[in-house]
């Protein structure tokens, strides 16, 4: 399967062929999974994605390893309470370095408790927090551990259609890349703010997609995570309820929680519903929830 783009150049254009993951191509990965998603540019959408990603395995009652390393360590707070944060201190890691070092050591424990129970690890690496992971995981030679357990990688990089995200987006998923030479990366195109292929040419995010992001796609898997419409999600992210939850939760309870009239409550819980259905599918094409090998 394969999604066709065309980057137009002047009066040319041509088509940027990007692989995606899916029956056709590559085969499905199956668990256990390490999937750090990674970026140093904030306020792309990892937690969002994280959250997704972790709701389709709830879904289908597979173990779920849930790791947020950030500054503040509370971007996916709600989610579950299983969450292992971990919160960088960042005047102790300029006074001693191994600080960081040691303070994600639960990284590790977490890989290896739920790569034995055959389920998924998500990591979301904070804004600045992607260099740190990268460069942690090449000290603690992470790949031969991945190995020992049997355990798959998945980097997940999401990205939006302004120049400086595609840029931090395609730093981390290198540096991520070399230190796990076996793992297979996913772009994720967040659709949030456009699309990359309705970039005006001569734009300057235009010219990085094609010098930057085309060139990375071609070895990777490529989806999109489309917007939820008129900002949907953002009165039950603001309560910390999950996404299912807000999928299932009774009418007058959305009533309640967005103060909107009857109809309206209908018609954004249909918003994220629909969201939910995209992304689930999009997962469904490139992991094995049956299959107890590794693709």
């Amino acid at each position: 399967m394969f999604i066709a783009r065309q980057w137009r150049r002047g009066d040319e254009s041509r088509n940027e062929i990007m692989p995606k993951i899916g029956k056709a191509s590559t085969p499905k990965l199956a668990l256990p999974i390490f999937a750090p998603i990674v970026s140093d540019k904030g306020g792309i959408g990892k937690s969002l994605l994280a959250k997704a990603m972790a709701e389709w395995l709830r879904l289908r009652n597979l173990p779920c390893g849930v790791v947020e390393v950030d500054t503040t360590g509370e971007s996916l707070k709600g989610l579950t309470d299983d969450v292992v944060s971990i919160a960088i201190d960042q005047k102790a890691a300029r006074r001693d370095p191994t600080s960081v070092w040691r303070a994600l050591t639960p990284l590790y424990l977490t890989i290896e408790r739920i790569s034995q129970a055959r389920g998924m690890v998500i990591v979301e690496f904070g804004a600045n927090e992607a260099a740190r992971g990268a460069l942690w995981a090449g000290m603690t030679d992470l790949q031969e551990e991945l190995d020992q357990l049997g355990t798959s990688t998945l980097i997940v990089t999401p990205y939006t259609c302004q120049a400086e995200a595609m840029r931090r987006g395609v730093q981390s998923a290198s540096a991520f890349m070399e230190a796990l030479p076996r793992a297979r990366l996913m772009l994720v195109e967040n659709e949030r703010d456009g699309r990359i292929c309705d970039l005006h040419p001569s734009s300057e995010a235009a010219a990085v997609g094609r010098g930057l992001i085309g060139p990375l796609a071609a070895k990777a898997a490529t989806i999109q995570m489309p917007a939820i419409e008129a900002d949907s999600w953002a009165p039950f992210e603001a309560a910390n309820i999950r996404l299912m939850d807000a999928v299932m939760m009774p009418v007058r309870e959305v009533m309640a929680i967005t103060g909107l009239p009857l109809p309206e409550a209908k018609i954004v819980k249909g918003d994220v519903a629909a969201w939910c259905a995209t992304m689930f599918a999009t997962f469904d094409q490139f992991i094995d929830a049956e299959g107890n090998q590794n693709g």
